[in-house]
């Protein structure tokens, strides 16, 4: 019996390979959002941390700390906003990465389905034609046997 060969084989493994691949690319993109995330959260710890150290000083000592704080604290803000920029960036292509993972992984099922169907029609096709060969071999062999009989009963 000839062993069951789907056509579509190479293209169901193409699938699979794809998605594997943009499943690694969306754990990428969400360890990149940590890791930017994380830098803001270090960033916003540090000014808050800074301020409140400068608000434990008495006012005359802290005045010219302050005013040079401030001027750095803009700049900081600037980076805080280009990192909130880069997490939005990152979060919409995780969206589109995420829909053509899911979109991919949709195909790989339908492709899956249409596989077993096909092996399962494979499988009839083979009990049938097995079924056939056992028949044809069973009326041969009574065949012979009624022949072998009307053969005796004339001697």
């Amino acid at each position: 019996m000839k062993t069951f060969k789907w056509k579509l084989e190479r293209v169901l493994q193409i699938t699979g390979q794809r998605e594997k691949a943009l499943r690694s690319e969306l754990f990428a993109l969400a360890q990149a959002v940590v890791r930017v995330r994380r830098a803001i959260f270090e960033r916003r710890t540090v000014l808050r941390t800074l301020l409140e150290e400068m608000g434990l000083r008495p006012f005359g000592d802290r005045l010219a700390e302050q005013t040079v704080f401030m001027a750095c604290a803009a700049g900081e803000q600037r980076k805080l906003r280009r990192l909130e920029n880069r997490i939005a960036e990152l979060e919409a292509e995780r969206a589109r990465k995420r829909q053509r993972f899911l979109q991919t992984r949709s195909m790989r099922e339908t492709l899956e389905r249409m596989r077993e169907q096909a092996r399962e029609e494979y499988m009839r096709q083979v009990a049938k034609r097995e079924q056939t060969e056992f028949d044809e071999g069973a009326h041969i062999a009574f065949a012979r046997k009624t022949a072998l009989q009307l053969a005796a009963a004339r001697l």
